[in-house]
């Protein structure tokens, strides 16, 4: 077999719904593949981490919704069966009643169903509200306590996405593919990352987010308490500089390329986060913004 046809394969390994020809074929080129043997064993951290996560509680006011759709519903038949028997009353009541009722519509939050001569149900049309595009982060507290980062991504039309997360290692490695999927217009993708973070054992997670071929990288903390001063000394490459700036202040950055990645070097003494940017970045091609949660480091 082929790595990608094993890769496509992983989630059914782990799940243990393979066919035991299946399985065999995948373990026998696992047996074989360094790379891909990283990759199993990543997904299988997943699937721990994923099974351990505590169940999540229905909202408060699910059994309301259901009962206005029920309710709705029945509304609608009773219309019908009315209909039904004004047919039989003869073409002059049948003339009346549709003069009187025209267009019934009951509708009840998104549930529509419309009567008349001959028609027919219609479904309901959701126009989905304008919403603040773009991928956020918000730390979330445990209860254990913690600070547990989740990445949010939204538009407000659809689009194809990813996200891959570069370990930090000497070694030269292949992103992995963390989520992949597409957007739909005014719905949020919530992608917990607090999994990864604990298989990876990183202070500091560097992700690729690409949303039609337009890429950014954030580096994302573990969510350690933000140290408002730092002091730091380094030269490095730009990502190496925004990762280990992420890492010393716990605080997240998002960095937008520009096909340039120059040579930077930084030396502060008891700085914050925006004095330790706006210095590493003298005479680059890039500047900072404040965005919400992020540091942005775009182009000039």
């Amino acid at each position: 077999m082929h790595c990608e046809q094993v890769k496509s394969l992983l989630n059914e390994y782990c799940e243990g719904t393979l066919s035991e020809a299946m399985r065999e074929r995948v373990q026998a080129h696992l047996r074989g593949c360094a790379a891909c043997q990283r990759e199993a064993q990543f997904t299988h951290a997943l699937w721990r981490g994923l099974s351990a996560l505590p169940e999540v509680a229905p909202p408060a006011d699910l059994h309301a919704r259901i009962m206005t759709h029920v309710r709705a519903n029945t509304r609608a038949r009773e219309a019908q069966q009315r209909f039904a028997f004004w047919r039989w009353a003869g073409a002059a009541a049948v003339a009346a009643g549709l003069f009187v009722m025209g267009f019934f519509a009951a509708q009840s939050d998104g549930v529509q169903a419309a009567f008349g001569f001959n028609a027919k149900s219609k479904p309901a049309i959701e126009t989905p509200q304008p919403v603040q595009a773009g991928v956020f982060l918000e730390y979330r507290a445990t209860t254990d306590g913690a600070r547990a980062p989740v990445l949010e991504a939204r538009m407000n039309r659809e689009a194809d996405a990813e996200l891959r997360y570069t370990p930090d290692s000497k070694e030269r490695t292949e992103p992995i593919l963390v989520w992949s999927g597409r957007l739909q217009p005014g719905k949020t993708v919530e992608i917990p990352l607090q999994t990864l973070l604990h298989t990876s054992g990183e202070r500091v997670l560097t992700l690729r987010w690409t949303l039609e071929r337009q890429s950014r990288v954030l580096y994302v903390p573990a969510g350690y308490p933000q140290a408002k001063l730092a002091s730091l000394r380094l030269q490095a490459k730009l990502s190496d500089a925004l990762r280990q700036i992420a890492s010393a202040y716990q605080t997240p950055i998002e960095w937008v390329p520009n096909g340039d990645e120059p040579l930077v070097v930084l030396d502060v003494q008891d700085a914050p986060i925006e004095e330790a940017l706006q210095k590493l970045l003298v005479g680059s091609n890039y500047t900072v913004k404040r965005h919400g949660d992020f540091w942005r480091v775009v182009s000039r």
